[in-house]
């Protein structure tokens, strides 16, 4: 029997899974339910005890599914999706997470804590941003930075409720993470309509994002500041949608951030967006640990979206 390759790209939000034959074409494909519970291209997929036992779990429920596993993060699936030549996997969906992979294999993180941590830059926390600056209004506690009339209106029409106390059961007795984080939608539909509140949380969004960046910018290798795009970043998760509301903030802090001795040699990045799920990238991380090269045209996975020339 010809050998067959599964991936799956699990999520906070929502999942896909494909399947690939050993030439690289995709037999199957379908999406499915948040999996930040058990899925294989995983947000929190390094942790090595949790793996052990995911795969434990995989092998004692599923016996026959597969003949082998791999797990490993979201981001590094992504990066095996789009390019064999490294780069930076930032992703700004439920969650957030930044990840410099070099050409030579060598890794460095930025983020991925979840939300009680981390998530800077992420549907989470835009959406718990903006609803902190409105509690922090209406107690007097805080100034707000804009009017928060929008953010009221759209937090009573999201969550359902009447007024501020019917949001306490969301965040403590019935926390959903994925519920919560879809509020950055109503957010993002009010920066598009100008609201200065929701353009302002965007703003900081593409700063702290940015900030992710010139994190790990001491440990990119040379080579990744010289191709043609100069240094890519792949750009996952849904928040980027918002990209124009964000792209001021982003390029401030890269700016500065390119005026360090980490900056030297940096002088362009391009912004990349997948155009297959990075469960394909799982794929190709799955052959490649029982020794198989699954070939993938990794050019037509990915889309330029923004590039930046620094003066």
């Amino acid at each position: 029997m010809a050998a067959l390759f599964g991936g799956v790209e699990g999520g906070g939000t929502h999942s896909t899974v494909v399947v690939v034959s050993g030439d690289g074409r995709i037999l199957a494909e379908t999406e499915g339910p948040c999996t930040n519970h058990w899925g294989l291209s995983l947000s929190g997929g390094d942790q090595e005890d949790a793996i052990r036992k995911l795969l434990e779990e995989l092998h004692r429920r599923f016996p026959h599914l597969s003949r082998s596993f791999s797990i490993t993060t979201d981001a590094v699936g992504a990066m095996a999706t789009a390019t064999d030549s490294g780069g930076i996997v930032l992703i700004s969906g439920t969650g957030s997470n930044c990840k410099l992979i070099n050409p030579d294999g060598s890794e460095t993180g930025c983020g991925g804590w979840g939300h009680m941590m981390g998530d800077e830059g992420s549907a989470f926390w835009i959406a718990h941003r903006a609803l902190k600056v409105l509690f922090d209004s209406m107690d007097n506690l805080e100034e707000p930075p804009h009017d928060v009339g929008y953010v009221r209106e759209a937090m009573l029409d999201y969550f359902q409720i009447q007024d501020r106390m019917g949001l306490l059961p969301h965040l403590y007795r019935s926390f959903h993470k994925a519920k919560f984080a879809g509020f950055c939608q109503r957010l993002a539909e009010g920066a598009q309509a100008g609201d200065p509140l929701c353009c302002h949380l965007f703003h900081k969004a593409g700063e702290v994002l940015a900030r992710h960046v010139a994190a790990v910018l001491p440990k990119v290798h040379t080579s990744l500041f010289q191709g043609e795009l100069g240094l890519p970043i792949i750009c996952v998760g849904s928040v980027w949608k918002s990209w124009d509301r964000m792209q001021e903030g982003f390029i401030q802090v890269l700016t500065q951030a390119r005026g360090g001795a980490a900056g030297r040699g940096f002088s362009r990045f391009s912004l990349l967006k997948l155009k297959r799920s990075s469960a394909l990238g799982g794929a190709r991380l799955g052959a490649r640990s029982i020794g198989a090269a699954l070939p993938l045209d990794c050019a037509s996975n990915v889309d330029v979206f923004y590039s930046h020339s620094f003066q």
